[in-house]
């Protein structure tokens, strides 16, 4: 009972944090906080990620306590100690490779998706406009204030920061303050807006990226995302499936079972799914020092070394 507990619990941790992972992984610039669907489906995974450990343990205890009373009644002295080994039904060579692959395949986007996150996200000013319902349009600009050059460290011209007085399609008239052009911005030229016309309070915003992504509600996988992706890929394919397949299937088989080494893998997952919570939930998102570790790189190291140390315990056991 404990086993198929502890089987079932896996498979269904492994579908819903596949599900939820690479969904959050894909979504457009223009998808509103909170994922609530998404939280959901991280919890529910990590849940069964400690309901299976739990069953392991349990296993783990009842076998201890079988072994006891058997040597309590056993009147032979010839009675070794034995090994728990989860019988290969259902197990087989060709499974144990197929549940590595599985997990194997899922880790880059699990190590790129914070970077995914923060790129759907978009900062504090976007989250607003796209949470009081944020369209892009073309305005024209009627007036120029504040025009100042800003140049990089090298005294490159990098952009000119001003505010600017816009007038809509409809007639209507916005203030984009600290809006950012290639060009020095003059009257009648035309430029790009993001505004929420139920919010006039929430400032537009003009900038020199593309703002269109900012209300793309589609799936997205390009850009930085594609580079994450192969990045991480390119990562633990070099130092991840070399250790992991140099070790034999029931090596890879009789860690799997092993309860100590299998606790580490939901705690782990239950603190980089609180380290990256605030940008599913959009609450605290703003601080920018506990979450921009996790974009740059900080979530994928502590995957890397559990499943380094992982497949070094099953290739030197």
């Amino acid at each position: 009972m404990l086993v198929w507990l502890a089987r079932v619990s896996a498979v269904g941790a492994w579908a819903v944090l596949s599900v939820a992972i690479v969904w959050a992984f894909g979504l457009g610039g223009g998808t509103r906080q909170p994922l609530t669907t998404i939280d959901t489906l991280g919890r529910i995974g990590i849940g069964l990620l400690w309901l299976r450990v739990a069953a392991l343990w349990a296993a783990k205890a009842a076998r201890m306590w079988n072994r006891r009373k058997r040597r309590r009644v056993s009147l032979s002295k010839d009675l070794a100690p034995l090994r728990f080994r989860v019988p290969m039904t259902f197990d087989a060579t060709p499974w144990v490779w197929v549940r590595l692959a599985a997990v194997l395949l899922l880790l880059p986007f699990a190590a790129a998706l914070p970077g995914a996150l923060q790129e759907m996200d978009g900062g504090e000013d976007v989250r607003a406009l796209k949470y009081a319902g944020a369209v892009l349009s073309t305005a024209t600009v009627v007036g120029v204030t504040d025009a100042e050059a800003v140049e990089d460290s090298d005294g490159v011209l990098n952009h000119y920061d001003s505010d600017l007085e816009l007038v809509l399609p409809d007639g209507s008239r916005i203030t984009a303050w600290g809006a950012d052009t290639y060009e020095e911005p003059r009257t009648d030229e035309r430029v790009q807006v993001l505004w929420a016309p139920s919010a006039p309070r929430l400032n537009p915003m003009v900038r020199t990226s593309d703002l269109s992504r900012h209300v793309d509600t589609g799936t997205t996988i390009g850009g930085m995302r594609l580079f994450l992706l192969l990045f991480f890929g390119v990562f633990f394919v070099c130092f991840v499936v070399p250790l992991s397949v140099a070790a034999e299937a029931d090596q890879l088989h009789d860690l799997a079972w092993r309860p100590l080494a299998q606790t580490a893998l939901p705690a782990l997952a239950t603190l980089l799914f609180l380290w990256i919570r605030p940008l599913l939930t959009g609450v605290g998102a703003g601080d920018l020092e506990s979450v921009l570790p996790a974009v740059f790189g900080g979530f994928a190291i502590p995957l890397l070394f559990l499943y380094i140390g992982l497949a070094l315990r099953a290739l030197l056991d």
